[in-house]
């Protein structure tokens, strides 16, 4: 089922939903040692291969098999903000927006074909400053296009995730920071614009996620060392989006929900300063993280100026970080209550397609190894062939195909 709710009706729960509310402090979690464990020692080795989804936040988690993200989409920002009207005269506004970053408008049939190559889950990042007023109230054309994208998905049977994505990162556009001198103020934005999101998909089944934010930062931009301030802040602003969602009902009473650490880390400070939200519903939250494993390999050299990039992947030298974080993210998993799932991870083309591929297979099937679901992150573009990417592009949008399938078979397989 996809309904979902329109015009006045809308406006009315919208505004009965504004006075709602849902905020509440979170202390930082103890302290926990963080070691190397051998593959055969993760925890959840021997989970069991087919779960019961939609009962546990675990059996969703697993359930979803390998994800993908509908990079450099729905997230697009003009940081000049420019007025679009007369520039396009053959696209929407929304449409601008959705083909801003060099993608071609989304199809059913770019989704048919991430399901037919046996993802099981499609993140969809979706940055909303650009379609709201000065009191962050959404245009209705820009959720609708969320929602018909969301039903692509579904139409596949598949999971889909939705997040607000470059509302939060580096830049001089982000309007939710991770900033504890203003925090009652974002707090009240954030929930603002989640009762919007969530008040419109409150119907819609279990298979739709909500994600709090992507990759969340200070006001100075800092990816780590931002100090308890900032990591509390953090822990505040996941209770406001758990509180907004649950408050407006309906299938979101116990939607399944993910939360972020600061930043997206999964450094152990970061990890151990993260709080689990309060939920009034039982297992429903999911701890999100990104980690793209050794950034030397996985990044080109302009991404990785303190030091050398190179191509080949080894076992040995890049298979361990792997592992290390997987096990450490196991460890957070038990220790906080919740299962974990990773929104993102890849490695750019650098010519090194079988590199790539063993990368991937043995990433997947480490994080599977610890009840971790992955979602490789493909950023497409417009590329007249497989050598010319130098990006982490793996479908080609515009003919529906993929550009490296021995990549996907190598995560297709690992994760099955």
């Amino acid at each position: 089922m996809k309904p979902f709710i329109k015009g006045a009706a809308f406006i009315v729960l919208f505004g009965m939903l504004l006075g709602a509310a849902g905020c509440g402090g979170a202390s930082t979690a103890e302290e926990m040692p963080v070691k190397y464990v051998p593959e055969a020692e993760i925890p959840g080795s021997n989970v069991p291969d087919e779960p019961e989804p939609g009962i546990t936040a675990s059996g969703v988690v697993k359930a979803m098999g390998i994800g993908w993200n509908l990079g450099n989409t729905l997230d697009s920002i003009d940081p000049r903000m420019r007025d679009t009207a007369g520039m396009q005269p053959d696209k929407t506004r929304e449409e601008f927006y959705e083909s801003y970053w060099g993608n071609p408008v989304t199809t059913a049939e770019m989704i048919d074909a991430v399901a037919g190559a046996g993802f099981g889950a499609v993140r969809i990042p979706v940055t909303f400053s650009d379609h709201m007023d000065e009191n962050y109230r959404i245009r209705p054309e820009w959720l609708s296009r969320v929602g018909q994208i969301v039903d692509y998905v579904l139409d596949n049977d598949l999971y889909c995730i939705i997040n607000i994505h470059h509302d939060t990162g580096s830049g001089s556009w982000p309007w939710l920071r991770a900033d504890p001198g203003n925090i009652g103020r974002l707090e009240d934005q954030l929930r603002i614009v989640w009762l919007q999101i969530a008040g419109y998909f409150r119907d819609y089944d279990d298979r739709l996620l909500f994600e709090s934010f992507n990759e969340i930062l200070d006001t100075s931009d800092r990816w780590g060392g931002a100090g308890f301030g900032a990591y509390n802040a953090v822990n505040r602003l996941n209770q406001v989006f758990v509180d907004a969602v649950r408050s407006t009902g309906g299938g979101n009473g116990d939607r399944f929900l993910i939360v972020k650490t600061y930043a997206a880390g999964a450094a152990a400070d970061l990890l151990n300063a993260f709080a689990l939200p309060e939920d009034s519903a039982e297992d429903r939250l999911i701890i999100g993280v990104h980690y793209y494993g050794a950034l030397p390999f996985a990044w080109r050299q302009s991404q990785v100026s303190w030091t050398d990039a190179y191509s080949d992947w080894d076992r040995s030298r890049d298979g361990k970080p792997v592992e290390t974080v997987m096990a450490r993210l196991s460890g957070v998993s038990i220790a906080k209550g919740a299962p974990v799932i990773i929104c993102e991870f890849g490695a750019q083309n650098k010519g090194n397609t079988g590199d790539r591929a063993s990368y991937a297979a043995h990433y997947v099937k480490t994080a599977k190894q610890c009840g971790i679901t992955c979602f490789w992150w493909d950023d497409g573009g417009q590329f007249a062939d497989a050598e010319s990417i130098k990006s982490f592009t793996l479908l080609d949008r515009n003919n529906c195909r993929w550009f490296f399938p021995e990549i996907v078979d190598a995560m297709i397989a690992a994760a099955g």
